[in-house]
């Protein structure tokens, strides 16, 4: 079948599907009489020393035999202890590969780490992360028992500080997230995403890698699209929750959307398609800007631009209180009426910015 990522070699192949290479699970049963996986965790960083060493302790406290499991650690030429503080944390406890990442883009490091990594299982987790001793053990037996390419679960914020901890629910809720699976968590079953994402490394074979061509791309998302175009499943399991540390600042929120919105307009000019709550904020940016200007001619559309505006941001404070109350901090709500618009408005910038340029292949913007 034919894929649209980064092709694979012959020489990539044989390191993807090359069973000698790796060790066999035919000698290591779960306490269900399945045989267990060789499994290595992908860990694609750049100057992460704050953050990996929680990171690499919560992957080595996984309820997975030790012997069953590695850590490719791909570096994009950190200029801090990134390296040093890994090696010091894993010490041993599982064999560490340190895979350099000299152009530093997220897709040729995950495809580095894969093409280096052992394991019959490929686990994807960011520096941010924290998985829970569990999710290791829970995840392949999720592989096994649905046949699925890609299991995972949802995000759950480990925030600190009001902004970040208001950064945190707002991603999580579906003023904020609409109706994605990874981070509302709703439903049990097959989906279009789960996170981080759990892998059959025989996936990469039929689909290809992530995609190192296509500019300003949503890695994650054109991988999982390739998937269930073959005829995949991607499963998530709402009890499978994956901590990650949210953006601390409004103006890292703002970079981080503008990149999300970026990524996911290289999707649309990729696969032609979007989901309807990838629609509502470039169209709500398009209607900010446009009807004002459109109301010069046309006088009623500022009154519909009105209408609009202040519809928008009584929902906002309205959302905003529900949360801050739900969550028991109501001194928080001041923040989520300010962070719901950084969200909706640089991810509505960030599209559009994409759409109206044409940056070389493999441009990746940062955040």
């Amino acid at each position: 079948m034919a894929h649209h990522g980064t092709p694979m070699t012959g020489a990539d192949r044989a390191a993807s599907t090359t069973a000698a290479r790796r060790p066999s699970s035919s000698s290591v049963v779960s306490d269900q009489g399945v045989a267990l996986p060789y499994v290595s965790f992908v860990v694609v960083v750049r100057n992460e020393e704050t953050n990996i060493a929680t990171c690499l302790g919560h992957i080595l406290r996984q309820e997975y035999p030790r012997d069953r499991l590695e850590i490719v650690l791909v570096d994009g030429m950190s200029e801090d202890r990134t390296r040093e503080i890994a090696e010091r944390m894993v010490s041993g406890a599982v064999p560490l590969r340190i895979v350099l990442n000299p152009g530093g883009q997220r897709a040729r490091g995950l495809n580095l780490g894969i093409r280096a990594a052992r394991g019959e299982v490929i686990g994807r987790v960011d520096a941010r992360t924290r998985i829970e001793p569990g999710y290791l053990a829970r995840c392949v037996r999720l592989l096994q028992e649905t046949g699925a390419d890609n299991v995972g679960g949802v995000m759950r914020p480990d925030s600190t500080g009001p902004v970040q901890t208001a950064i945190g629910l707002a991603m999580s809720h579906p003023f904020g997230a609409g109706d994605a699976p990874f981070r509302v968590g709703w439903k049990r079953g097959p989906a279009e995403g789960a996170y981080p994402g759990l892998f059959r490394r025989d996936v990469f074979d039929r689909v290809g890698l992530f995609d190192e061509q296509a500019a300003v791309i949503s890695e994650d998302s054109d991988l999982n699209a390739r998937i269930l175009r073959s005829g995949g499943i991607i499963y998530l399991d709402p009890t499978v929750q994956v901590y990650y540390r949210p953006r601390g600042s409004l103006r890292d929120l703002w970079k981080l959307y503008f990149r999300y919105g970026g990524a996911r307009a290289g999707n649309l000019l990729k696969h032609r398609r979007l989901r309807a709550r990838q629609v509502v904020p470039p169209l709500f940016l398009l209607a900010l800007v446009g009807l004002p200007g459109g109301g010069l001619m046309v006088r009623p559309l500022l009154s519909v631009w009105t209408v609009m505006v202040v519809m928008y941001l009584v929902t906002d404070v309205l959302v905003s209180v529900y949360v801050a109350a739900a969550a028991g901090r109501a001194a928080l709500c001041g923040w989520l009426c300010a962070v719901f618009p950084c969200m909706h408005l640089a991810w509505g910038v960030g599209f559009w910015r994409r759409l109206t340029q044409r940056p070389r292949p493999g441009v990746y913007w940062g955040y």
